[in-house]
Order: structure tokens, then C-alpha cells, then sequence
């Protein structure tokens, strides 16, 4: 478990980063502790790396917002989301 600070380091981004996430709605709100403080579980160290590494291949937030959200929720579109990482990668081959 990590605090925002701790998680922010490990992942080498900011503290802000990490709470537009959560806005955005690519992190889950994460738990607290009775003081308030976010409480970040351990995946969440690859799921940002997995944002950092998409954003330095070309992709927007936006379009890793969709891709995760397939990958969260929609097995069904998984399929169509192939097509489109495939697409958007050979535009930079």
C-alpha cells in the first residue's frame, strides 16, 4: 500500500498527475485512512506505468481511458480495440 507521495516517487510522476487519474477515471477513487489520507494498493504502481508507457507510444489519455476501459469492463470490445491499437501504432512505423 502506498500513500500519494510514495506512489507518485515510485512511479516517477507528480502527486497532481495521479489525483487527475482519478478524475479522469483511469485510477479507481482509492480507499482512505481515518485521517483522509488516499491509500493506493500495489497495482496501481503497473497501472500508471502502464499509462506512462502508452502515453510515450502516442496515445492520448483519452484513448487509454478507452483501452482501459475495455480492458476493466468489455471483453466483448476487445476485438475492436486490437484493431485500433493497431492502427494507431502503424501510423508510427
Amino acid at each position: 500500500m502506498y500513500l500519494i507521495g510514495e506512489l507518485a516517487e515510485k512511479c516517477s510522476v507528480n502527486k497532481e498527475s495521479i489525483r487527475y487519474y482519478e478524475r479522469m477515471g483511469i485510477l479507481s477513487e482509492p480507499s482512505r485512512t481515518g485521517s483522509g489520507y488516499r491509500i493506493y494498493p500495489k497495482e496501481t504502481v503497473d497501472r500508471i506505468r502502464f499509462i506512462k508507457r502508452m502515453q510515450e507510444l502516442g496515445f492520448s489519455l483519452s484513448e487509454i481511458h478507452k483501452l482501459l476501459g475495455v480492458v476493466d469492463k468489455d471483453d466483448d470490445r476487445c476485438v475492436q480495440m486490437y484493431d485500433f491499437v493497431v492502427k494507431k501504432l502503424m501510423k508510427y512505423k
